[in-house]
């Protein structure tokens, strides 16, 4: 086979979203997640190189694509798949280029795999690594020295995406950064806190752009698109202008501005993925730190429903001080408040995070096997519960809330956009049950009965 483009032709660059073989997910879906950050890397390379995408989560490498530039992004969980896949194209003579927040984070340990490693954000550096690439001669690191103005950005090639990602929903990024604190969080240092900000004309300008090839679904991928509310304001409008039906992040604060509430009502906005993350106060995160009683986040989530927006919550399990009941008293908060789309996980310590330094240093780190490193499988030693029981609690709290019964009963009470969230439910009900089942550890669930720590699942 040759890996090379004949020097008459046009030089061939493929980006790859690795997937470990194998893996369970439990957000796996029919229709894969926007990849904002590959579609706007890609766009760099447009007037110099063919290029591609290739997404494993829709389709692993039976076989590796002939190319003469490969471009892989790394996770912490797909860390190894991207060091295989680089090593198999550089025994093949073909250059490779490794980024991503793990390489971000250990550069060091991605470099024996890659002619180039990528530090931090990629945008300020990729005029200069197209232009090495294409002489055939990458530097062994590319590190911006400032962040981008985010207004200097190319609009995404979404257009090299598959129709199954466009099929559903496009995605759009409208700022960077995050002034929290919270310590399991690697955005802070992906991104830094300063939050900075695309222009209006600039969005205006890419909203025309998908709405070309999406289906006029739109996920917002800032951190917190609703923090700074009157900009907020602004960009609903040009949702609303361009006829966009939008999902995105915030924070239960957003529910004491009945005001602001309309305004994302009248904008097409169809949910908000909400970061719970815990039902109790804890040191470890400030993203609902005025609020720290189960009754006041059960208000808050009524103000939200009253306006006819849905809630994505987003619960972790494994924080210092919980023990075995927080699984049942989760399941059953999201229940009784008709959460209509939860998402649970597992702490995890990932490399670049305050809490990985802490737990390293403390000795509570199990291992370094890094495709575990995926918010469903137990790295550390908890302090309220075993490995193993908090390993158990969260397979019993997915396989109960992925239950036809649940799902059924927690969106009974809704009146508006109903059909998308059965349908979003039940695109993850499969992938959830299979994780569950492949977690599900029986010794461990009969322990936890007898207790009267889980029902019977």
């Amino acid at each position: 086979m040759s890996w090379r483009t004949p020097r008459t032709a046009r030089r061939r660059a493929l980006f790859i979203f690795p997937r470990t073989p194998g893996a369970v997910t439990a957000n796996d879906a029919v229709f894969p997640f926007p990849l904002v950050g590959l579609s706007q890397l890609a766009a760099y390379f447009e007037p110099d190189f063919e290029v591609r995408i290739h997404d494993e989560t829709r389709a692993p490498l039976r076989r590796l694509p002939a190319a003469d530039l490969v471009l892989v992004t790394t996770l912490t969980s797909t860390a190894a798949r991207a060091y295989e896949i680089a090593d198999a194209y550089r025994a093949a003579g073909v250059p490779v280029v490794l980024g991503g927040v793990h390489a971000t984070m250990l550069p060091e340990e991605a470099a024996p795999h890659a002619d180039a490693v990528v530090v931090g954000e990629a945008e300020p550096v990729m005029e200069r690594l197209v232009a090495d690439a294409a002489a055939g001669r990458l530097r062994p690191v590319y590190r911006a020295e400032t962040r981008p103005d985010l207004d200097d950005l190319p609009v995404p090639a979404v257009h090299l995406l598959s129709r199954r990602h466009r099929f559903f929903m496009g995605g759009i990024q409208t700022s960077r950064g995050c002034p929290q604190r919270c310590n399991f969080c690697s955005v802070p240092a992906t991104f830094g806190r300063r939050l900075r900000v695309k222009s209006l004309g600039a969005l205006d300008r890419e909203l025309a752009a998908l709405a070309r090839v999406t289906r006029r679904r739109l996920f917002v991928v800032d951190d917190n698109f609703t923090l700074a509310r009157e900009r907020a304001l602004a960009i609903l409008e040009l949702f609303r202008r361009h006829g966009f039906r939008w999902m995105g992040f915030s924070n239960l604060a957003v529910s004491e501005d009945e005001d602001f509430l309309r305004a994302l009502r009248r904008s097409g906005c169809l949910s908000l993925f909400i970061g719970f993350e815990s039902l109790h106060a804890h040191a470890l995160f400030h993203k609902n730190d005025r609020y720290h009683d189960p009754a006041e986040m059960r208000r808050a989530v009524a103000r939200i429903h009253a306006h006819g927006i849905g809630i994505q919550g987003s619960f972790i399990f494994g924080f210092d001080g919980e023990g075995p009941e927080v699984f049942e008293e989760t399941a059953a908060f999201i229940q009784e408040t008709g959460i209509e789309l939860p998402a649970v996980n597992i702490l995890t310590p990932f490399p670049g995070t305050a809490l990985f330094d802490e737990m390293e240093r403390a000795g509570r780190l199990l291992h370094r096997d890094w495709s575990r490193y995926d918010m469903s499988h137990v790295v550390f030693e908890p302090r309220g519960m075993t490995p193993a029981e908090l390993q158990q609690g969260y397979a019993w709290t997915l396989k109960y809330l992925a239950s036809p019964t649940s799902i059924l009963r927690r969106l009974g009470r809704r009146t508006v956009d109903t059909p998308y969230f059965l349908v979003a439910n039940f695109a993850l009900r499969n992938a959830q049950t299979r994780l569950a089942r492949r977690l599900w550890n029986p010794p461990v669930q009969a322990d936890l009965e007898s207790r009267g720590l889980l029902c019977r699942s």
